[in-house]
């Protein structure tokens, strides 16, 4: 009886163990699923703000910060090194690139630390302790001043010809294991993508920009009273639209919008577009067509479609009095009015055929006097402010000359 006993405590024993080497192994696999659940996350929030429209800093700063909070780093950074300009941080994340600056105005020396180590061999490196690493010499001062002791980093194609590295900093010495390692990698490999994505998209944005811009400046040629107004006109729009803090996506379409405004001006006939005097009613109606000219030329463009409601839209006015549908107030899309304000203080503060041009305080004061009326009260002050004009609080209504 003894002997059985014993025997069925052994396997029992057996048995026990086996399940808590199968429940360890469990837990580990669990643990594993949830880091690279979070790496997904992290992936798809980095995607998430380039299809956002962010621009390359903001795209960034939020990659740094994912791989930071993934990581556990008390550091992350995206390091650029070449001979010319020593080694710097284009990107951080716990620690602003002004502290790096401070104590190395000219960029550290070229190839120092983990940092400069990967982007030299071009393979990831690893300092558990870099107080007494032989890698770092004039880096310690930075890594003392920001309290760090052991990094690793993995390099990745900045650009063409420029490799960068991407680092990650931790306040103790410690040592990193092959899937931490395993990990940065990839997150190099999407940094280096999402790098690439976002100049992609820029440069495909300043493509459109610069050919929309082209194509208003051809149409303002036939009117030497228009040059450079729908240029002058995209910087005024863009500007109250990140005073408004929209999106940078929606920032790029009211610059796109405000640029080709007027490009439905290509069907008014120069006898009435330079006309010295006052329009005729039948002329006014002309020249009020080109709203809806300019939208079906945007329609008709599949990277101007975006733009469409601003080029139809720029001259409906807030109390509904405006063309070509006689919208009112919030019921006119944003962007057009934007432009609206950005396009009357142009028209005003330049020479037109019909009168010169209006003191820079005249055009105010008719601002002020038309928003509520004629323009969005919010957009006006907030253009004011840009503009730094004392007191941009509206005042009255009145309604001022409508600009065709």
């Amino acid at each position: 009886f003894l002997a059985v006993t014993l025997n069925q405590w052994a396997n029992i024993k057996t048995q026990r163990d086996e399940l808590d080497n199968t429940v360890e192994h469990l837990l580990d696999v669990q643990a594993h699923n949830d880091i690279r659940q979070q790496e997904l996350e992290t992936l798809s929030v980095i995607h998430s703000t380039i299809m956002a429209g962010n621009n390359e800093t903001e795209v960034l700063r939020e990659i740094t910060h994912r791989v930071a909070e993934l990581t556990g780093a008390k550091l992350c950074s995206l390091v650029v090194s070449d001979p010319a300009n020593g080694e710097r941080p284009y990107a951080a994340h716990g620690f602003e690139k002004e502290d790096f600056l401070r104590l190395f105005p000219n960029g550290a020396p070229h190839g120092e630390g983990v940092s400069g180590w990967a982007i030299l061999h071009r393979r990831i490196a690893t300092s558990s302790n870099v107080l007494e690493d032989p890698r770092y010499d004039s880096l310690r001062v930075f890594a003392q001043a920001m309290g760090y002791r052991s990094a690793a980093a993995a390099p990745l194609e900045f650009d063409e010809g420029v490799t960068a590295a991407l680092v990650i900093c931790y306040e103790r010495e410690r040592q990193f294991a092959p899937d931490e390692l395993t990990r940065l990698e990839r997150l190099a490999r999407q940094t280096e993508l999402a790098i690439r994505s976002v100049r992609q998209r820029e440069s495909l944005a300043r493509f459109a920009f610069d050919t929309a811009l082209a194509l208003t400046e051809a149409i303002e040629s036939r009117d030497p009273y228009t040059g450079g107004h729908c240029h002058r006109v995209a910087e005024h729009a863009s500007h109250i639209a990140t005073k408004l803090a929209l999106p940078q996506r929606e920032i790029e379409i009211v610059r796109m919008g405000a640029a080709l405004h007027d490009v439905g001006k290509i069907v008014v006939p120069d006898a009435i577009l330079k006309k010295p005097d006052k329009l005729t009613p039948d002329e006014f109606a002309i020249v009020k067509q080109h709203c809806y000219s300019g939208g079906q030329i945007c329609k008709r463009v599949p990277f101007l479609t975006d733009v469409y409601p601003i080029v139809y839209h720029h001259h409906e006015r807030w109390d509904g009095q405006g063309y070509p549908d006689g919208l009112r107030g919030e019921s006119t899309p944003q962007a057009a009015r934007i432009v609206a304000v950005a396009d009357a203080y142009d028209a005003m503060t330049t020479d037109r055929p019909y009168r010169q041009t209006l003191p820079r305080e005249a055009a105010i004061e008719i601002l002020k006097d038309g928003a509520g009326s004629q323009w969005d009260p919010t957009v006006v002050r907030v253009f004011l402010e840009i503009i730094q004009v004392p007191d941009a609080e509206p005042q009255a209504e009145r309604t001022p000359e409508p600009a065709a």
